[in-house]
């Protein structure tokens, strides 16, 4: 065996043990809750991901109205505002103790170059006050499709998502939401 074939040996072996370990990490990361690959299958399977935008209802209104609302989101919370990038993109409602918002967000605006959208029809129900540090999951619906239960076992960057929540509740407090008489009421305890 000459040169040429040691070399080969040793290539065709080594792209062998790297297809094994690929195997076996794809094994383990769905056996630990991998939250990027039970999201991307969940997200598959509930059809939030689409090569093609979902409609999204459409809503015309007054700009008088659309700057009172700017003004109400200013006074709630100092963030930039970017009404260019979210118009026609999504579309909100409030009625009883249900919130449904629609999305149809191209993913390419957000991660580089795709053709992909972030479709979601997300319904959130809420029978009374409902806790932040340890909400229900089972009123959340997304395209028709239950959260899964284990949502905030899945593990990201190998802590559960259920430890991102405590840490957000450590660093802002802790309270409630509620959705009732078409409001969404928040009452936040313990922040600043």
């Amino acid at each position: 065996m000459g040169c040429v074939g040691k070399g080969c040996l040793i290539l065709s072996c080594f792209i062998v043990f790297l297809i094994i370990a690929g195997a076996i990490g794809l094994y383990f990361g769905t056996q630990t809750y991998s939250a990027l690959l039970h999201g991307l299958s969940w997200a598959n399977k509930t059809h939030v991901l689409a090569q093609v935008p979902s409609p999204v209802p459409q809503f015309e209104t007054t700009e008088e109205n659309v700057a009172a609302a700017e003004r109400k989101w200013k006074d709630f919370r100092n963030v930039r505002d970017q009404p260019a990038q979210a118009r026609g993109k999504a579309f909100a409602a409030i009625e009883g103790n249900r919130l449904r918002i629609q999305a149809s967000v191209p993913l390419g605006e957000f991660v580089g170059r795709g053709r992909y959208y972030l479709n979601g029809d997300i319904v959130v129900e809420t029978n009374g006050p409902e806790s932040l540090e340890n909400p229900r999951l089972s009123s959340i619906t997304i395209n028709n499709e239950p959260m899964p239960p284990d949502v905030l076992d899945w593990k990201y960057h190998a802590r559960p998502l259920r430890d991102y929540l405590r840490e957000y509740r450590t660093t802002y407090g802790s309270g409630s939401f509620e959705i009732r008489d078409g409001k969404l009421i928040i009452d936040r305890r313990g922040g600043d």
